[in-house]
């Protein structure tokens, strides 16, 4: 039975699949400094497809779409296609890269080695993904990097909105947050909601492992320290805002709290669970979906289109600018 592990492939994907900072070292010099991949084993393809495909039929929210996907790249299997990969690495990207394209959804992915070897443990408000500042004009400034789980999150979310609960209207970067919990979401959402009424804010349908029915999963707002009820929101969003950070800012944007600034986003909008295939292999199958209570809809294959379009240079000073105007008026 192959191992399952209660993680989300939004927070998974931007914690540990982020992208590395470029260094001034050549391709070469780096390639030397790595270590050589390991071959693949003889029977390694068929044990990876067999596991993948078996949980697409099982497992992935779109149960017919699960079904060819798996026929598909068993189909490839027997045509030989994945015997061109040299090495781990290269059957996961291949993999992926098939995956995505049979599906076009992009929390699908095949993962080579342990996701899980040495994550660091979060604490504090920048562990917890919480940067936060006070720009011209007293307009606070929160940079958001990942929905971290409520037990961590909501504690140094708090925090931060106790300190900019005086200002004249807040921003929220949200450009190079990769995703996370839907109830942090939920958490971060409460504190610019009317306290006094309980607001639905999200729905996640998943599918019932190895059947064909659905269970919904609904997040509402809860109480918040401080309230941030009645003055301008601005959610920064680019082409790297993905999965939770896309519902952060669709949920708002429906809810018309907050004005949507810059790039429109990833569109991943499919949660799903981490599934270890043996020999160092994992695969992100979705087993739920989102669902807006008021659009009935979501931002997946589509992303979260902003109502401020800006460059992802300039959509910082695009929404200062705005801030300020309103605070004039």
């Amino acid at each position: 039975m192959h191992g399952r592990h209660p993680i989300f492939a939004a927070a998974l994907l931007a914690t540990v699949l982020g992208v590395v900072a470029a260094t001034a070292i050549s391709k070469a010099e780096v390639s030397a400094q790595l270590p050589k991949p390991l071959p693949l084993a003889p029977d390694a393809a068929r044990k990876i497809v067999d596991g993948i495909a078996a949980e697409l039929r099982e497992s992935y929210v779109f149960p017919e779409l699960g079904n060819r996907a798996a026929d598909a790249i068993e189909s490839d299997l027997r045509s030989n296609v994945y015997a061109t990969a040299r090495d781990p690495a290269e059957l996961a990207r291949q993999l992926t890269e098939r995956l995505q394209s049979l599906t076009s959804d992009s929390h699908v992915r095949v993962i080579h080695g342990n996701p899980f070897a040495n994550r660091p443990k979060p604490s504090g408000l920048q562990s917890a993904g919480f940067e936060t500042q006070r720009l011209d004009g007293n307009v606070g400034y929160i940079h958001l990097a990942s929905f971290v789980p409520p037990a961590t999150f909501n504690s140094a979310a708090d925090k931060a909105m106790e300190e900019l609960a005086d200002t004249n209207a807040l921003i929220i970067d949200m450009r190079d947050n990769g995703g996370g919990h839907p109830a942090s979401v939920a958490y971060l959402a409460s504190f610019f909601l009317d306290p006094r009424q309980r607001v639905h804010i999200n729905d996640l349908i998943w599918r019932s492992r190895g059947t064909t029915s659905f269970r919904t999963e609904s997040f509402w707002s809860s109480p918040t320290p401080v309230s941030y009820l009645g003055k301008p929101v601005y959610v920064l969003v680019g082409p790297k805002t993905y999965s939770a950070g896309e519902e952060f800012a669709y949920d708002l944007q429906a809810l018309k709290r907050a004005s949507i600034v810059g790039e429109t986003t990833r569109g991943g909008a499919n949660p799903g669970g981490l599934n270890e295939l043996g020999s160092d292999f994992f695969v992100v199958v979705p087993t739920g979906r989102a669902e807006n209570p008021i659009t009935g809809n979501n931002w997946g294959g589509v992303g979260v289109r902003p109502d401020v379009l800006a460059t992802v240079e300039t959509t910082q000073e695009a929404a200062l600018a705005l801030a300020k105007r309103k605070g004039k008026s």
